[in-house]
């Protein structure tokens, strides 16, 4: 292996990190997003699934992309129909740091699931940060914690959407690692995830936004639901501990757009848990690329 082979390889590994960054921001804004549509958890999920879909499955018949484990796409589609039931439902009863805390645990449930699902070990090192950073949320979330309407019905969806995420997310990225094309694996998961939302949407009954609505629901679906196309994307150059680390600092990105859009309260508490999470993050990037690197140099011929 070739010094230039190195430099390729940090380069994926970067624009993987990259493309999970990118998709953090978007589903930050997913949050604000659903607190704005006043549509049902069962309704709105199906519009933003339907809307997703149809996209992503028009542009990979256009371009016949290749489609391998279907099977797997479809697996993680139900566990993410799930989560979207759950991740709606919650952040309209509770409040959003309560859901984005529990969100946060998503680390320890990967590197708990890694090995069996993903088939990677998660070093002690990367525990560590995956800590540091739920530290730093927790400093966050207390700081919220009497600005908000809580329900406790709300905080056991949340409890539960956590889990259902974390399936999703350690399913997809073994779907990918087997091969399967991110556009074709998106598609056929939020084709199976809508089949899984669409009789919960008609029990509720469906109905169409109003104008307003409807353009949220479309954002809604574009930009934070292709965030989980960066992330799928991204599957084969980014450990799923490394991913899921990115992810934790979600609920202080959530934080600082609801206090800029809705009036929630952004303070110091808020800025210092922010260090601590990037604080994190970097310390986890490094030490997955000295990690790479090793591993690489010790395997050439």
């Amino acid at each position: 292996m070739t010094e230039q082979d190195d430099t390729s390889r940090a380069a994926s590994r970067g624009a993987g990190l990259a493309a999970v960054v990118l998709a953090t921001m978007g589903f930050s804004w997913g949050y604000i997003i659903v607190k704005l549509i006043p549509l049902s958890a069962p309704v709105l999920a199906a519009w933003r699934l339907a809307i997703g879909a149809a996209v992503l499955v028009a542009v990979a018949l256009a371009l016949r992309l290749p489609r391998r484990r279907l099977w797997l796409s479809a697996l993680a589609g139900v566990a993410f129909g799930v989560h979207q039931l759950l991740f709606i439902e919650a952040t309209k009863l509770t409040a959003v740091a309560i859901v984005t805390l529990l969100g946060a645990t998503q680390p320890l449930l990967v590197a708990l699931g890694s090995r069996p699902i993903a088939r990677e070990r998660v070093p002690l090192p990367l525990w560590g940060m995956a800590a540091l950073a739920l530290f730093g949320i927790g400093i966050v979330v207390q700081a919220d914690m009497g600005h908000e309407v809580r329900s406790r019905a709300g905080d056991l969806l949340a409890v539960l959407n956590v889990f259902a995420f974390t399936a999703y997310f350690l399913i997809g990225k073994r779907a990918r690692m087997g091969g399967e094309h991110t556009v074709t694996f998106t598609a056929t998961m939020l084709t199976a995830a809508l089949v899984v939302v669409a009789p919960f949407a008609f029990v509720a009954g469906f109905e169409a936004p109003a104008a307003g609505g409807a353009a949220l629901i479309v954002l809604l679906a574009l930009v934070p639901g292709n965030g989980h196309l960066l992330l799928n994307w991204a599957h084969p150059r980014v450990t799923a501990a490394l991913a899921s680390l990115v992810l934790a600092s979600v609920p202080l990105w959530a934080g600082l757009w609801a206090h800029l859009v809705l009036g929630e309260p952004y303070t110091w508490r808020h800025v210092a848990g922010m260090v601590l999470v990037a604080a994190a993050i970097e310390g986890g990037r490094r030490f997955e690329a000295r990690r790479a690197i090793s591993a690489e140099r010790n395997f050439r011929p």
